[in-house]
């Protein structure tokens, strides 16, 4: 994984009901993509948080007046990128020696209050 020339923003939410950490994480990425001109935002998949995700983000994208951005879910094999945000997300998780295999990757760190 470290072969591959991609970089990563880890988003923290520790301490905080999954939920609510997932929507802060949400809010951070959609911001961020608001904020480095990116021009799309490719979340994994998952059916039973697809309609929250798009409420969240359409409500950032109005927060930042932001009509460009474009978002949707797709599936890991759609988009085999999402794999390493996956497994960067998992190593993150797991700690220690996953973690420190991970950081070459990491290109920021956000933890979220």
């Amino acid at each position: 994984m470290n072969e591959l020339d991609v970089r990563v923003a880890v988003w923290i939410a520790k301490g905080r009901p999954s939920k609510e950490a997932r929507d802060l994480c949400i809010a951070g990425v959609a911001a961020a993509a608001c904020h480095s001109g990116a021009d799309q935002l490719i979340l994994e998949r998952d059916d039973s948080l697809m309609g929250a995700d798009r409420k969240l983000i359409a409500s950032i994208l109005r927060q930042e007046k932001n009509i460009d951005l474009k978002y949707q879910h797709a599936a890991p094999h759609e988009y085999p990128l999402l794999w390493v945000s996956d497994a960067v997300a998992w190593c993150y998780s797991s700690g220690g020696d996953w973690k420190r295999r991970a950081e070459p990757l990491v290109e920021h760190r956000l933890i979220m209050l």
